[in-house]
C-alpha cells in the first residue's frame, strides 16, 4: 500500500534520520563532556545523632525556610496537601514559613485562606495569608525604575512573588523556596538544600509527576520529565541554567542581590536563572525529585507547555554569552525541542520504513544511511537506559499492579509518541514568537 510514496518516504525517511543524528551528537556532547554539581548527601543537615557537640554543630547550621506558595482559584485541598508535605519535612517545624501569596480578586483563595491558616496554627504550622496590593506593587515598581506610572501593573505569578519578596519581612541569613499548590517534596529536601547552600549560591530539585493514576498523560510525563531532569537539565548546572519553577532554594541576600524576579516575566523561573549565572551564581543539583500534577486534558497540557517552551526563546541571543555559552544553551533547548518536533514526523516515516523491510519490500538504504540509522539507535538504547533509570528512582510505585500499569503506558514506544506531542506546543510558541505576540500567564487547572 506504500508503495507509489516510497520514494518520498525514503526521502523523509532520511532526513529526519540526519537530523537525529544532528541532535543525537550535540546532545551526546552535553551528557559526556558537561559535569553535574551535585550537592552530595553528606551536606545534609543531620539530627538526633547522639552527640551533643555534633548536635549543636548541626543546629548552627539551620536557617529558617520561607516558603513563598503563589496561588490563584486554587482549591482548598491541593494547597492543604501541600502545605501538610511541607511541614512534614525533617527539618524543624518553627524554622519553616509557609506565605500563601494570593490576589485580592481571587474569591475562590480569598473564601478560605484565613481560615486554612488558623487551622495551621492550631497544628503548630506557620502559615500566613498574604494578599497581593496591586496598589502597593505599582509604587514599588516605579520605585524601582520597572515600572512607568499608569502602566499597567503586572498580574502574574512572578508579580506576586516580587510584591511578597517586597512587603514581608526577611533576615538576609534566611532561605527563600518557591512551591506551586500542587508541589510535593521529598522529606529529606530541606535539610540537603539547605546544607548545599554552604556551597553553591543557588540549589535546585530534579521534577516528576505524581498523578499517574489520572491518565496517559501524567504517567508519560512522569517518566519523560523525570529522564530529561536527570540526563539533560542536570548537565546545565554549569551553565547557563535556568531554574525550575519550583523546588529551587537561594538565600535571602543574594535574592536581593539580583532584583528578585522580573514581574512582567510568564516564565519567571528561566529570567531568575538566566540572571543569575550571569552574575556568577553557582547552581548545585539535589538529586531529588519535586513532584507536581500533571494536566490530564490535552487542550490544558498544551497551553502550560507552550508557556514552557516559549519561555528561553527571549535569551537565545544574549549578548551576555560568550560563543561557548551560546552553543551550551542552545543544545539543551532548541536541540532538545528540534527532538520533539522531529519525533512528529520521524516516528511515523520509521515505522513504515520497518514495516516495508520487515514485509520484504526490497527496500535498501546506502551503507552511509544505515550507519547513521545505526548510531541514532545507539543513542536510543542508551537514553532509554538513563530513563529507565531515572523513572525507579523519580515516581514511587508500590504495588507490583502500579508497576505493570505504569510500564505498559510508558515504554520506549510510547514515550518517542509523547516526545512527538511536544511539537504542537512547540510550533505554537515558535509561531506566536515569530509573529509577535506576547505570551500570556494561565493558570493550569488541576
Amino acid at each position: 500500500m506504500f508503495e507509489p510514496l516510497l520514494p518520498v518516504i525514503l526521502g523523509v525517511f532520511v532526513a529526519t534520520q540526519v537530523v537525529y543524528g544532528l541532535i543525537n551528537l550535540s546532545v551526546a556532547s552535553l551528557l559526556y563532556s558537561q559535569p553535574i554539581n551535585v550537592v552530595e548527601d553528606g551536606r545534609a543537615i543531620a539530627f538526633d545523632r547522639g552527640d551533643a557537640e555534633s548536635e549543636t554543630v548541626e543546629r548552627d547550621r539551620i536557617r529558617p525556610v520561607h516558603v513563598l506558595l503563589a496561588v490563584r482559584n486554587e482549591r482548598r485541598a491541593v494547597i492543604e496537601e501541600t502545605i501538610a508535605d511541607v511541614f512534614a519535612q525533617e527539618y524543624p517545624t518553627e524554622s519553616i514559613h509557609v506565605y500563601v501569596i494570593h490576589e485580592a480578586d481571587d474569591d475562590v483563595v480569598g473564601g478560605y485562606v484565613d481560615d486554612l491558616a488558623a487551622s495551621a496554627a492550631e497544628r503548630g504550622w506557620d502559615v500566613v495569608p498574604h494578599q497581593v496590593d496591586q496598589e502597593g506593587l505599582s509604587y514599588y515598581l516605579q520605585a524601582n525604575a520597572r515600572l512607568i506610572a499608569g502602566d499597567f501593573v503586572p498580574q502574574t505569578k512572578a508579580a506576586a512573588l516580587t510584591y511578597a519578596f517586597a512587603s514581608l519581612s526577611f533576615e538576609p541569613d534566611d532561605v527563600v523556596t518557591v512551591s506551586d499548590a500542587d508541589t510535593k517534596l521529598p522529606p529529606d529536601t530541606f535539610r540537603l538544600a539547605v546544607g548545599g547552600l554552604e556551597e553553591y549560591d543557588i540549589v535546585q530539585a530534579k521534577q516528576t509527576v505524581r498523578n499517574v493514576s489520572d491518565g496517559w498523560l501524567p504517567t508519560l510525563e512522569a517518566m519523560g520529565i523525570a529522564a530529561w531532569s536527570d540526563a539533560i537539565y542536570a548537565r546545565t548546572s554549569t551553565g547557563p541554567y535556568q531554574l525550575l519553577g519550583k523546588g529551587y532554594f537561594i538565600g535571602v541576600s543574594d535574592l536581593y542581590a539580583l532584583g528578585a524576579w522580573d514581574p512582567d516575566a510568564i516564565t519567571e523561573d528561566m529570567t531568575l536563572g538566566v540572571a543569575a549565572y550571569l552574575r556568577g551564581y553557582r547552581l548545585g543539583i539535589v538529586d531529588r525529585y519535586v513532584q507536581d500534577l500533571c494536566p490530564s486534558d490535552l487542550g490544558d497540557w498544551v497551553r502550560q507547555k507552550r508557556r514552557w517552551v516559549g519561555g528561553p526563546y527571549g535569551h537565545l541571543f544574549r549578548d551576555e554569552f560568550t560563543l561557548q555559552e551560546r552553543v551550551r544553551f542552545w543544545t539543551f533547548t532548541v536541540a532538545n525541542q528540534a527532538l520533539s518536533v522531529a519525533n512528529f514526523v520521524g516516528v511515523p516515516v520509521g515505522m513504515v520504513v520497518a514495516w516495508t523491510a520487515i514485509a520484504g519490500s526490497g527496500v535498501a538504504l546506502p551503507t552511509a544511511v544505515t550507519v547513521l540509522v545505526a548510531f541514532n539507535l545507539l543513542c536510543w538504547a542508551e537514553f532509554t537506559r538513563r530513563t529507565y533509570a531515572a523513572t525507579r528512582r523519580a515516581v514511587p510505585l508500590e504495588t507490583r499492579r502500579e508497576k505493570v500499569r505504569f510500564y505498559l503506558l510508558s515504554n520506549p514506544l510510547t514515550q518517542a509518541i509523547y516526545a512527538g506531542i511536544w511539537a504542537i506546543p512547540i510550533v505554537s510558541a515558535v509561531w506566536g514568537t515569530l509573529h509577535g505576540a506576547a505570551p500570556t500567564f494561565e493558570v493550569t487547572p488541576k
